[in-house]
């Protein structure tokens, strides 16, 4: 993981050295699909540093999503939409089988891995032979049918529930801390603490990847940045034997026949649970010496019980890592006001319909819903080498 947000910090400074304005979803998007394939797959989409053709497949395929939100009847109802999505669903089946068909071969070569690091791929093969009652060296010729079927659906649920959600959070860490310099300049000074003034956090993390876990202030911003702008939620379907009591009349809601959607960045902004303070800006809420403050169960970015996401310990690592290894060195600011100078027609990302001043809850870069929140226009911006 180190490694991909490395080549992730060299190509965000490849924008600050030719003083471009690029997208900085786009660019994050390129790093969360490694990380993925790398803790996933053990496999290296090389989104960062070439020609990836999984994600050329993926945007397509969520291109072909419907849009919700425009009025462009085209947008919500193509006629030709269920075709090209099955044409994008079955080349994505054939990239994610390909790579496990090659593990398989790979694992029945070596006679099984005795290695302690093991991606999802290698955890998934050791439950299918303790399942059929094959040993991993056995001489097993081909992989289940119906085995290979759930394990490239599953895979690709990790994919796409993963890699949009946590590059859109990291464009909502970069700008929310550009907007409030006072906190830019505590994590910056956090990571002085802990890695030294002009300490080398790469090298350093890989030496004690446990390093990480100290960094208090900085996963306080990063949870205030899911608390204020969350990139997904979760819907249950109800049923006949399942009710639910309105507080304020105690009336019993039926939810059979009906989808139960728990919206968090409603419960997120609400001041009866959060307080007045509840639109600001504020990491030191999620400090240690706070927490007692915290409503309980009232922060779920990542949901709860049986909904509750089994990726976010990546993810949280993923954006440690990525704020300890950027942002000391650059600054990143969006410019929605030079979004005319990107090709809106090759942008893949969430657009708008209309121009002019836009704003919700008070900030330019809102979400549009394109499967998960994603920033507005996919945050155009510019980076440049930090003074710091």
């Amino acid at each position: 993981m180190v490694e991909c947000v490395q080549k992730f910090a060299d190509l965000v400074g490849s924008h600050a050295d030719k003083n471009d304005v690029f997208l900085m979803e786009e660019e994050a998007t390129k790093l969360t699909l490694d990380v993925i394939g790398r803790a996933v797959l053990d496999y290296d989409f090389q989104a960062l540093t070439g020609k990836c053709e999984f994600l050329t497949i993926l945007r397509k395929t969520l291109s072909w999503f419907p849009n919700v939100q425009s009025i462009n009847p085209f947008h919500r109802r193509h006629p030709i939409r269920p075709w090209a999505q099955q044409y994008y669903k079955r080349r994505m089946d054939d990239c994610i089988g390909k790579i496990l068909d090659e593990k398989f071969s790979s694992r029945q070569l070596a006679h099984g891995s005795s290695s302690k690091k093991k991606s999802g791929i290698d955890l998934a093969l050791e439950a299918y032979y303790k399942d059929s009652g094959k040993k991993s060296d056995s001489n097993v010729l081909a992989m289940d049918p119906e085995f290979r079927r759930m394990a490239i659906v599953n895979f690709l649920i990790l994919i796409f529930a993963g890699h949009d959600t946590t590059a859109s959070t990291i464009c909502y860490i970069y700008h929310l801390l550009a907007k409030h310099p006072d906190k830019l300049a505590k994590v910056r000074s956090e990571l002085d603490d802990v890695f030294g003034k002009n300490g080398n956090a790469t090298e350093q993390l890989k030496e004690n990847p446990y390093i990480i876990n100290t960094l208090e202030y900085t996963q306080a911003v990063i949870r205030e940045v899911l608390r204020l702008w969350p990139p997904a939620s979760t819907v249950r379907q109800g049923r006949p034997d399942y009710f639910i009591r309105d507080p304020s009349t105690g009336q019993m809601l039926p939810t059979d026949n009906l989808l139960v959607w728990i919206p968090s960045i409603v419960i997120h902004r609400w001041p009866k649970l959060w307080g007045e303070d509840v639109s600001e800006f504020r990491p030191e809420r999620f400090l240690p010496e706070n927490s007692h403050n915290l409503p309980a169960d009232a922060w779920r970015p990542f949901e709860k019980g049986p909904r509750n996401c089994i990726g976010q310990e990546l993810a949280m690592i993923e954006l440690k890592l990525t704020v300890a290894m950027t942002i000391r060195e650059f600054d990143v600011v969006a410019r929605f006001d030079e979004l005319h100078k990107l090709d809106r027609d090759v942008m893949w990302a969430a657009q708008t319909e209309s121009r002019g001043p836009q704003e919700v809850f008070g900030d330019e870069m809102y979400q549009i819903l394109v499967v998960a929140g994603k920033p507005r226009d996919g945050m155009p911006a510019r980076a440049a080498r930090s003074k710091y």
